[in-house]
């Protein structure tokens, strides 16, 4: 009887030290939060120095370009607007290839792509032919490149998601930096084609980046069993592919969620406001007696600032007590700010200080995209959700300059699109306060039912 008792409390101490054994083991679905995460999210800042780097300094290429092809500024600038504009717009679409292919594949393609694109562009026999592989296909490129250089880095953190997204968006004002002196350098020495033919070849060197993205494993979920007609299970075809892309495209977890749909419209408001300042401060700074290198200088300022402000943004956003809607409904707020001062701007230095403003605040709405995502719609919806913000953003960067350029037309007034800017960024950041609250309510029901 004895032995018995003793067989038993031996087996239930087994028991009890295996279900110990099995508590302390790690999640293998939790998020590295360090190690090859960081080799990744150096190659997804490589990634966007590049590809944001181009897009930026395709003004160093507008006048060898126009004298090339013997066309007007407006056509020119037209080119590097469509790039700019299909690197997001095309964001949605490879937003689901990245949740097929995972983000190695598609950042690698879009690597190839884009420098397929710029080196036949070379080749171009005219403007429409240059847009069409310049602007279409090699914007394609980066946009396959954008997508997974920043979601890769949210999948591989948890708790400093936000400071190595931070990191990694900060490649693209750096690259303004690295690309706008090296492209000058590459005109004067190797011309006009030889220049885009150097950055065809820092695109494909990205296919290194893309081959760090090693997929990680995911939470595999419950498969939904389709009945037909007559109570028997569906086997899936060939046709389910259409279906899943559309589903994928059109989630109904991302469009039947309101924190994030308003975020979404906060973002359509926001990029508008952006780009409005980037496009008019060098004019309005020459207006008031500004030399044009000290006039151009303030756009570098604003990059300086936006590149040190994503750090920073980060590595707040990450503490513990802080909200990433929260800090983009600050950033936008305050730095909407800036454009309504900048009319009243008369010395060099006020000018300084407003873009430091300007880019410091806005630097953090781009920095905590990521976690503001996972914040209002999980971990599992990050890819998707971020490219129809893309999308979103692609958008507001085509209509939203145009709108200020005929509203200067109209009124032969530039202060007008500083004051367009600004409204734009305020009601961007009400919007986003919004988004805010309606987090908070869900989440206190949420708390509540669960009580």
């Amino acid at each position: 009887m004895a032995d018995m008792k003793e067989k038993e409390k031996e087996k239930n101490e087994a028991g009890a030290a295996l279900l110990n054994v099995e508590e302390t083991k790690p999640d293998p679905y939790a998020a590295p939060d360090g190690g090859w995460g960081w080799v990744v999210m150096m190659a997804s800042f490589t990634c966007c120095l590049v590809l944001d780097g181009i897009a930026y300094v395709f003004g160093v290429f507008l006048l060898p370009l126009m004298e090339k092809y013997e066309v007007d500024n407006a056509t020119m600038s037209g080119v590097g607007s469509v790039l700019s504009g299909t690197i997001q717009l095309v964001a949605p679409f490879v937003a689901l290839l990245v949740n097929i292919f995972g983000t190695r594949i598609v950042c690698i393609a879009g690597a190839v792509v884009s420098a397929v694109g710029f080196f036949l562009s070379t080749f171009s026999p005219n403007v429409f032919v240059l847009m069409l592989l310049f602007s279409i296909l090699a914007g394609t490129g980066l946009g396959l490149m954008y997508v997974p250089a920043v979601v890769a880095v949210g999948h591989y953190f948890d708790k400093r998601r936000a400071l190595a997204t931070g990191i990694a968006v900060c490649g693209s004002g750096a690259g303004t930096f690295v690309l706008a002196p090296l492209a000058s350098f590459l005109l004067i020495h190797l011309g006009i084609n030889g220049a885009i033919r150097v950055f065809a070849g820092l695109c494909f060197a990205c296919i290194l980046c893309g081959l760090t993205m090693k997929p990680l494993p995911k939470k595999p979920e419950p498969k939904e069993i389709d009945m037909d007609a007559e109570g028997n299970e569906e086997k899936e075809g060939s046709t389910n592919c259409l279906k899943t892309v559309l589903v994928t495209a059109c989630s109904p977890k991302l469009m039947t969620n309101v924190p994030f749909l308003l975020l979404t419209f906060s973002n359509l408001f926001a990029t508008q406001g952006l780009y409005i300042p980037y496009m008019f401060i060098p004019a309005l700074a020459e207006s008031k007696g500004i030399s044009k290198v000290d006039a151009s200088f303030l756009i570098s300022i604003v990059g300086i600032c936006n590149t040190l402000g994503r750090i920073v943004s980060g590595f707040v956003t990450d503490l513990p007590c802080v909200n990433a809607l929260v800090v983009t409904t600050i950033a936008l707020g305050v730095g909407g700010i800036a454009p309504l001062a900048l009319p009243f701007c008369d010395d060099y230095w006020h000018f300084v200080l407003v873009c430091v403003m300007f880019g410091t605040f806005l630097s953090a709405w781009c920095a905590v995209t990521s976690p503001a995502i996972v914040d209002v719609a999980g971990i599992d919806l990050l890819t998707s959700g971020f490219g129809t913000l893309t999308f979103v953003r692609g958008f507001a960067a085509l209509i939203g300059p145009p709108i200020a350029g005929y509203l200067v037309d109209q009124t032969e007034n530039m202060d007008n699109a500083f004051y367009l800017s600004a409204a734009l960024l305020f009601t961007s950041g009400v919007i986003c306060g919004f988004s805010w609250i309606a987090q908070k309510v869900i989440a206190n029901k949420r708390s509540k039912a669960s009580a």
